[in-house]
Parts: structure tokens; C-alpha cells; sequence
């Protein structure tokens, strides 16, 4: 796998600057600004089959970088940090739920994951109930439109501080359609999750 040596040092200097001078508030946003600096598009990335023929017409910059196939957005997770989410998504893809989601409305997030995993057991301490569709989606706490399965809490987690940071880098809004693209498709989980967080990318920063 292609790889870009020394190219981070930079940004994660401006980073500490901005967290000393403009306070943390600020550091989200400088995120977000410098991740165009230290994006790598000759990264690995899997799409929904039902996308790529949409995806197949645009370039890696364009869903990597500026997460955006001519009118659909993207939103990336990576399996290296969340081996189990990635997995999971793969699996509702191949069972068929829906590829294409919509942002939900602000705060809407609680009832649809209610509605999906308020049942829901976890077998492992530090386990967690993940679903997709996404429950900040409007697909999300549909049954027909959600697959379940047991993941560690810290890609839970995880998943919740990315999605809000995607969604903000791609200008996703309310009713905005954007579909899913996992990168670092080989470290998808290839078993059910066991107790063990077996992710190789234990932070989930950019």
C-alpha cells in the first residue's frame, strides 16, 4: 500500500498552535482544514456495489478529498479504526439496506437508535450495539433499512466523533443525500467480534 512518508508533522504542529492560541473550540475546524494537507488518495476504498456505478464515473481525489461525486456526497470510515463498523456496513450492504442515506434532523439521532437497539444485549464488558443505516440518518430506525451487530464501544465511539466531523467537511445538512465509502478495506473484520478490540488504529483522529 502506497504510503506518503513525513507529510503529517506540519499539520499536527498547527494543530497544537491553534489549540494554545485560539483555545480548543478551534481545533475541530482547524482539523478539518488541515486533513486537505495529509488526505492520501492512493488509499484502498470499497463502495456499496449498488454505487459504484455512480462512484466508477469520479476520481479518487474527488471521494477522498473533496468527498464529493458530482451531486453525492461522501462520507468515509475507515476500517482500520473500526475493523467491526466497516464489517457491519459491508454485511447491511450485501443484505441489501439502502447505500444512499439522508441526514436526519438535528437531535433525531436518540429516537432511531432507541428504536433499533433499545432491546439490544451486548455478550462482552465493553461491547456495543452498532447499526446501520446510520441512526443520525433518516434511513436509520427503519428494521427493514438496519442491520445490528456487537462492537466495541470505543469504535462506537469512534463512529460517532467521525460522522459528526464527515458530515461537517462535506456539507452535509438536513435532507442531504451521501453515501458511505470505506477505506482500508483490508482491515475489515473477518469474524464476529469477541470481546477483543482487534483495531490496529486504536486513535480516531484524522
Amino acid at each position: 500500500m502506497a504510503t506518503k512518508s513525513g507529510v503529517g508533522i506540519v499539520p499536527i504542529l498547527l494543530l497544537v498552535v491553534a489549540a494554545v492560541v485560539f483555545g480548543p473550540q478551534l481545533v475541530d475546524e482547524a482539523k478539518d482544514k488541515f486533513a486537505d494537507l495529509t488526505t492520501d488518495t492512493s488509499v484502498a476504498y470499497q463502495v456499496a456495489p449498488g454505487a459504484k456505478p455512480k462512484t466508477d464515473k469520479c476520481t479518487a481525489d474527488q471521494l477522498l478529498k473533496q468527498r464529493q461525486c458530482d451531486d453525492l456526497k461522501v462520507v468515509l470510515i475507515d476500517a482500520a479504526k473500526m475493523p467491526f463498523i466497516t464489517q457491519n456496513i459491508a454485511l447491511a450492504w450485501a443484505e441489501g439496506k439502502p447505500f444512499t442515506l439522508h441526514k436526519g434532523a438535528p437531535g433525531s439521532d436518540a429516537g432511531r437508535r432507541a428504536a433499533v437497539c433499545g432491546n439490544f444485549k451486548a455478550q462482552f464488558a465493553k461491547g456495543s450495539c452498532d447499526e446501520y443505516a446510520f441512526a443520525s440518518s433518516v434511513e436509520g430506525g427503519v428494521a427493514a433499512n438496519v442491520r445490528i451487530m456487537e462492537v466495541p464501544l470505543r469504535e462506537q465511539n469512534c463512529q460517532g466523533g467521525t460522522l459528526r466531523q464527515e458530515y461537517r467537511r462535506a456539507g452535509i445538512v438536513e435532507g442531504t443525500a451521501f453515501t458511505v465509502i470505506i477505506t482500508n478495506p483490508e482491515k475489515i473484520a473477518t469474524g464476529p467480534y469477541a470481546g477483543v478490540d482487534i483495531a490496529k488504529e486504536q486513535s480516531c483522529g484524522s
